[in-house]
C-alpha cells in the first residue's frame, strides 16, 4: 500500500472495501482511524525512547538496531535478534524511538531521497554523539541500497565503532550470537546489560 499518496491509497484498497459490501465514506473513516492509531503508536514509540535515553548511563548502555523497520523489527528476519541480545544483558533499542525528526542530515547528505536512509543517518548522528548508545546495523540478502548507506554511515559515525550483520535464512544462529558476544566485549559491555 502506498501511504503517502491518498489517491493511490483508495485506488489499492478499493478492491477490499467492495469485498466487504463497504462505502466510500467507510473506507475514508478506516483510512483515518488507520492513521490516527499509527500515529499514537509513533508517540508512544517516542516516549519510550526518551525514557531509554534518560535511564542510560555508564553502568546502563544501550545498542541501537539499526536498519529498515521492516528488517530490524521483524523476528524472522532479524532472527529475533532483540530478544537475544537482551539474553546477553544489553538493551536494544530500535532506531525509530530515537529523535530521528530532530537531526538534520542536509549539510552533508542533502540528495538523500529515501525515506529509511534518512532516518539511518540522522540515527547514525545520534549514535555518535551520545556516549552510551552503540550501533548494530543489520542488513538483509545484500540490499542494494546497504551498499552505499553502510559506507554513508561509517562516514557519519567517525571513529566510533559498530557491529555490521548480514542476515539471511543461511545464517547460522550460533555465529550471530558469537559476534554479538564479541562486538559488546570490544566495548567493554558486561554481560549484565552494564560497561565495565
Amino acid at each position: 500500500l502506498h501511504m503517502l499518496w491518498e489517491e493511490t491509497l483508495v485506488r489499492e484498497l478499493r478492491p477490499l472495501k467492495q469485498a466487504l459490501g463497504a462505502r466510500n465514506r467507510d473506507l475514508k473513516r478506516a483510512i483515518n482511524a488507520g492513521r490516527a492509531a499509527q500515529q499514537r503508536f509513533y508517540q508512544r514509540m517516542q516516549a519510550r525512547g526518551r525514557e531509554a535515553l534518560a535511564a542510560l548511563g555508564p553502568e546502563r548502555q544501550a545498542v541501537v538496531l539499526v536498519g529498515r523497520p521492516y528488517n530490524t523489527s521483524d523476528p524472522g528476519l532479524s532472527q529475533d535478534l532483540p530478544f537475544k541480545i537482551r539474553q546477553l544483558g544489553v538493551l536494544p533499542l530500535p532506531m525509530d524511538c530515537l529523535p530521528l525528526a530532530s537531526v538534520d542530515i542536509s549539510d552533508r547528505f542533502d540528495n538523500m531521497f529515501w525515506r529509511s536512509g534518512q532516518d539511518i543517518l540522522a540515527a547514525g548522528r545520534l549514535i555518535r554523539e551520545h556516549p552510551h548508545l552503540h550501533a548494530l546495523y543489520i542488513t538483509n540478502f545484500g540490499c542494494g541500497p546497504d551498499s552505499f548507506l553502510l559506507s554513508f554511515f561509517r562516514r557519519v559515525l567517525g571513529e566510533k565503532p559498530f557491529l555490521e550483520l548480514e542476515l539471511d535464512d543461511h545464517t547460522a544462529d550460533a555465529g550471530v550470537i558469537t559476534r554479538c558476544e564479541a562486538f559488546f566485549d570490544s566495548l567493554g559491555l558486561r554481560p549484565t546489560g552494564g560497561a565495565r
